[in-house]
């Protein structure tokens, strides 16, 4: 096994045993935990050549993670800084390779847009109250996440576009997690299980189809 591989392996079993170490109190050995998988899938992508915009994208989204490990509004700013950073890093590396004209002549890949954008913007609606002054923040990082779902679109592979979903639907139930059940919330610790695994898989399927971009 090679440099780049043994550390892409590290990675993913990093991000596996965060299952284990998620319900815990949030300390600073959590936060490097929680920090440690997508840091190391960007020393991966350094370590294989990817471009330097896909290493800088997962870079930041890193840097989310470490924010987010933490409580309060300041972390979650901190959090949403980091990753709408990591959107325009992947917007910047797939503006250039993308067929923007793709989608329209395959109507299933302009459903699938639809059909994110539809979900993300009618959650958008619903906790623009709660939110508060996060609210045209929030909606800051939605449009360009949106644009970087139509980049994916462009992109032959489809993978990429499910990265891309699966980030998003991250995104969703955090934001819910966080203005709309409220942490007391029955569905709340399960619903923290199903933000890290599908972003983790997000980030990980993100890398892989873009890292000889």
């Amino acid at each position: 096994m090679d440099s780049a591989a043994g550390i892409l392996a590290l990675s993913v079993a990093v991000g596996t045993s965060y299952l284990w170490i998620l319900p815990r109190e949030k300390t600073i050995a959590r936060a490097v935990w929680k920090t440690l998988p997508v840091l190391l899938l960007s020393v991966y992508a350094f370590v294989d050549g990817a471009h330097p915009l896909l290493v800088l994208a997962l870079f930041f989204g890193a840097l989310g993670d470490l924010s987010l490990a933490f409580e309060g509004d300041p972390a979650f700013i901190g959090g949403v800084a980091g990753f709408l950073a990591s959107h325009l890093a992947y917007l910047g590396l797939l503006v250039g390779v993308t067929d923007l004209t793709l989608p329209f002549s395959l109507p299933w890949r302009l459903g699938c847009g639809l059909i994110v954008a539809g979900i993300t913007v009618g959650v958008l609606a619903r906790i623009w109250r709660p939110a508060g002054i996060m609210a045209w923040p929030i909606a800051l990082y939605v449009l360009v996440f949106m644009v970087l779902v139509w980049l994916t679109l462009g992109l032959h592979n489809p993978l990429v576009f499910v990265g891309a979903a699966l980030f998003i639907f991250s995104d969703i139930i955090l934001t819910i997690r966080k203005y709309w059940t409220g942490p007391g919330h029955p569905i709340d610790g399960a619903a923290a299980y199903v933000v890290w695994v599908s972003y983790y898989s997000a980030q990980l399927i993100l890398t892989l189809t873009l890292i000889r971009v």
